[in-house]
């Protein structure tokens, strides 16, 4: 009876000698984690040809400011390096910083860059997009209003759509560019009897394609309204685009 009641001693001691601040080594201690705050807008709308001012950010962990590193990246659709002004597309701006522990902490800044064409002479633009899909092409809030499509100028006539389905999946679904139908390129042949000739979009994660048809611009009201026609079941999607402003 005495050995177990010494044993029962030895294993408190040991516990409590565990929990003592000496037996921790200094190895387990707060850290602040970096918050970035960006200066200006998270989503940036620029005019085709304008100039972009970085705007920057300020890292802040446990009261101490940090150094910020920035990285444009490339664009979205076209591929083309940092944020070019000259070039319509997506540009994601990242900011990173890191704190004394080695702890990161991360902001995003979207660039759009866009030409906005008057739909009589020119259809490029940055829109919005509202999608019905096939069967019952029933209105949806999680696919109205999407941000947003771009179409931009590949020749004199010609054009590309950076969704031929109005972002269905990438943006009503949020599932990203990789799942955008894309490489369809619409020549003009009369912009204002909406005579087009718009070769085939094809998903690059999936392979399937997609024709569009019906598609008619409507300058009065800053619209263009298409039908993309996948290859797969239920792929019909009715597409409405809504011009932006700026």
């Amino acid at each position: 009876m005495k050995k177990s009641r010494i044993l029962i001693i030895v294993l408190i001691t040991g516990i409590l000698t565990s929990c003592s601040p000496d037996s921790t080594g200094d190895v387990s201690r707060v850290t602040n984690f970096p918050i970035i705050t960006l200066n200006g807008s998270d989503l940036i709308l620029l005019n085709e040809g304008g100039s972009y001012d970085e705007p920057g950010a300020v890292a802040v962990a446990g009261g101490a400011e940090l150094p910020v590193v920035v990285n444009s990246g490339e664009g979205t659709y076209r591929g083309f390096e940092g944020v070019d002004s000259s070039k319509s597309d997506q540009y994601i701006v990242t900011y990173s910083a890191k704190n004394e522990d080695g702890f990161d902490g991360n902001a995003l800044r979207t660039v759009w860059v866009a030409n906005t064409g008057d739909l009589t002479t020119n259809i490029e633009g940055l829109y919005t997009s509202s999608i019905q899909r096939a069967p019952s092409f029933t209105p949806s809030p999680q696919y109205n209003d999407k941000q947003y499509v771009l179409i931009w100028k590949t020749g004199t006539d010609s054009y590309e759509i950076s969704h031929a389905v109005g972002g269905y999946y990438d943006l009503g679904r949020g599932i990203g560019p990789g799942y955008a139908a894309r490489g369809a390129v619409i020549t003009a042949n009369d912009i204002t009897s909406n005579d087009f000739s718009i070769s085939q979009a094809q998903f690059p994660i999936w392979g399937n394609t997609v024709d569009i048809t019906e598609f008619t611009v409507d300058a009065s009201n800053k619209t263009i309204t298409f039908t993309g026609d996948g290859n797969f079941g239920n792929g019909t999607f009715k597409v409405q685009l809504k011009q932006v402003q700026f």
